[in-house]
């Protein structure tokens, strides 16, 4: 009988049980490193104010749709605007992304020379938006959702 006497770290064999552990602690390491740093937001936190701002936010709606103001938007060269048919001194204007809530924007836009509002932006807007528009004494308020950029004129619409 011939005995072998080659080192243990020599032997493939070994390296191969030691490798199983280590790649499941590394995979472990890096799960909850990918986890930490992308944590998903949190919906509503509390359901009830939530229910009672939502009442409140079907008033406004209700207000436009009664008020007769036609509104226009368009996003060209990262540049928003938007036309009215009343006279404002200033509209807000939050455009909501579908998924990624860090690219959410609140912009306050006025009007030029000619009526109309606009603001150019620092961040290229492509994808589905969800674009919410108010007067600054919040009298009503007007969501659509919008695929930018969009370069012809949309018409917000009450739904």
């Amino acid at each position: 009988m011939k005995s072998n006497n080659t080192a243990w770290y020599k032997n493939g064999w070994v390296w191969l049980i030691i490798a199983l552990p280590v790649s499941s602690v590394i995979a472990g390491i890096a799960t909850v490193i990918i986890t930490s740093q992308n944590q998903p937001e949190m919906v509503v936190d509390d359901y009830y104010k939530k229910g009672k701002a939502i009442n409140q936010e079907l008033v406004l709606y209700k207000a436009f749709k009664d008020s007769g103001i036609e509104l226009n938007v368009r996003l060209s060269n990262d540049r928003i605007e938007l036309k009215s048919s009343e006279s404002f001194s200033a509209l807000k204007v939050n455009l909501i992304h579908s998924t990624q809530g860090k690219r959410d924007l609140e912009l306050v836009v006025t009007p030029n020379a000619t009526g109309t509002f606009g603001k150019t932006l620092d961040t290229h807007l492509t994808g589905k938006w969800t674009i919410f528009v108010e007067p600054m004494d919040g009298a009503w308020k007007v969501q659509q959702k919008i695929a930018f950029p969009a370069n012809d004129w949309v018409k917000l619409e009450a739904e």
